[in-house]
């Protein structure tokens, strides 16, 4: 049990060195490397290969070092209790903030003045994304519903999502949502580093909510428990590196370092928490038994 464990301790391991290297060297790059209020890079140096190796490297050996765990159910462990309630209502928090901005950005769209010559207000609004917007904001607030539900199924101790497998899905279909809008600027996504990020962040997240849903509804939870490393670790890794330098620059009073479109996303920050206690619980957590609550 202990050699499996291991599997799933490497990437976690790996995932800590490349926040603590990758975020000072993101929050260098805004000063000396990233254009201000473009996002675009400046010029490309040591610190724009050297992130995105550091960022590779996390990536391949979270997908790769869980392969070799076995599949079996007792290695799915119970994460019900407090600490559980916490980050759900973390996470619902991080949301609800976010998607409360995405929504008043939206009806922010219908400003009659921003519409240029030849277009009427419902196709300036169609060509900013509002549509996708309002999607991503009306999703969100559901996906603060699903995390109060696991706060307070989890305060019980008796975790089970077994009845809630539509809603278990809200967070997969938000981040559909949250990628469709940003495919939606036509900008190069190389370039801008930011954007590039957090599609990476996206996708992964997306991928690990789904692999979520899986194990807490117990659908092919054995061979979904190994994906929630897969895919939580990169998800994870990426929200941190997007969030922090920005929160830094945003509190130190250099908010004109960032683009417009990438400034600080607590709903990020927020899920990151969420997943990175759900990983470290189920391994540092005891074996319950082969029947054990997810």
């Amino acid at each position: 049990m202990k050699s499996v464990k291991s599997f799933y301790k490497i990437p976690l391991y790996t995932a800590l060195i490349t926040v603590v290297i990758a975020v000072p060297m993101r929050i260098y790059q805004y000063f000396k490397v990233i254009e201000p209020g473009t996002g675009f890079y400046d010029k490309i140096d040591f610190s724009v290969y050297l992130m995105y190796i550091l960022l590779g490297a996390c990536i391949v050996t979270s997908i790769i070092s869980p392969l070799f765990a076995h599949n079996k159910s007792n290695h799915i462990y119970n994460t019900s209790g407090i600490p559980l309630m916490i980050v759900s209502f973390i996470a619902a928090l991080g949301i609800v903030v976010d998607s409360a901005s995405q929504l008043i950005e939206y009806f922010g769209l219908y400003d009659i003045t921003n519409v240029g010559t030849g277009q009427t207000l419902q196709e300036y609004v169609s060509t900013q994304g509002g549509a996708l917007l309002l999607g991503q904001a009306i999703t969100g607030f559901l996906c603060v519903v699903y995390f109060f539900i696991i706060g307070l199924t989890a305060a019980t101790g008796k975790f089970n999502f077994t009845k809630f497998r539509l809603l278990s899905l809200i967070p997969v279909l938000w981040c559909v949502f949250r990628l469709l809008y940003r495919f939606k600027r036509t900008i190069s996504f190389v370039n801008v580093s930011d954007l590039m990020i957090e599609l990476f962040m996206i996708v992964f997240m997306m991928l690990f909510f789904f692999a979520y849903a899986q194990v807490t509804t117990r659908i092919e939870a054995d061979s979904a428990y190994k994906k929630l490393f897969m895919y939580g670790i990169p998800a994870a890794v990426c929200a941190l590196v997007c969030f922090i330098p920005r929160f830094i620059l945003m509190i130190t009073g250099n908010s004109d370092l960032l683009s417009e479109h990438y400034g600080v996303n607590y709903g990020d920050f927020a899920v990151a928490v969420f997943i990175i206690y759900n990983l470290i619980s189920r391994v540092t957590a005891k074996q319950k038994s082969k029947t054990a609550n997810n």
